[in-house]
């Protein structure tokens, strides 16, 4: 597979969001992918009927969190990202601003819809199917964001790495340390309020 276009998300109005976003950019160019920053959602700023969209109704632990401006603006911000996938036809990659990146771009694996570089640790199954902690650094495919933009449609909003989800979307797992994540930094989700 060739270099797709990577995106980074920062959010312009936190105080270490740019710069970090800036770091993981250098990182990843320094080793060759293919990236750019891309401004993220400010969860502080909007709400999800502002998107015309509604939150997923069949889980209180997911309505507690999307209530979350960290979380509502990383969905959102992953959001844009899948609908812009899909406009576009092409295969993307999508990091949040706190991502290092450690190796060179390739994938050695086919994938259908998702491959996730990082965040393997299975969680608990929910009615839709399974999901995997973290939607900090994965590479979608068309198809792919098709699906997850269709099921935000009809079932509504959730947090963007319980989308990445078995009953959603096929998802692999690239498991070569490619990337990983500065635990130390600013969280979308805990952090951001």
């Amino acid at each position: 597979m060739e270099n797709p276009k990577g995106y980074i998300i920062y959010v312009k109005n936190h105080e270490y969001s740019v710069q970090w976003a800036n770091e993981a950019l250098a990182s990843g160019k320094a080793l060759g992918w293919n990236l750019e920053l891309y401004e993220g959602v400010d969860g502080r700023t909007t709400s999800i009927e502002r998107h015309q969209l509604q939150f997923f109704r069949n889980s209180k632990k997911s309505l507690r969190l999307m209530n979350r401006p960290g979380t509502l603006g990383c969905f959102l911000s992953q959001y844009s990202l899948w609908k812009k996938c899909l406009q576009e036809n092409s295969t993307i990659c999508i990091f949040e601003h706190d991502v290092v990146f450690k190796k060179t771009f390739s994938i050695e694996k086919t994938f259908k819809d998702v491959i996730k570089f990082e965040g393997f640790k299975p969680a608990k199954p929910m009615s839709v199917g399974q999901w995997w902690e973290g939607a900090r650094a994965y590479c979608l495919k068309p198809r792919g964001a098709e699906k997850l933009i269709k099921f935000v449609k009809e079932q509504g909003a959730m947090p963007a790495d319980w989308c990445l989800n078995s009953g959603i979307v096929d998802v692999i797992f690239d498991k070569s340390n490619k990337v990983t994540f500065d635990q130390k930094k600013f969280s979308f989700t805990k952090d951001f309020k």
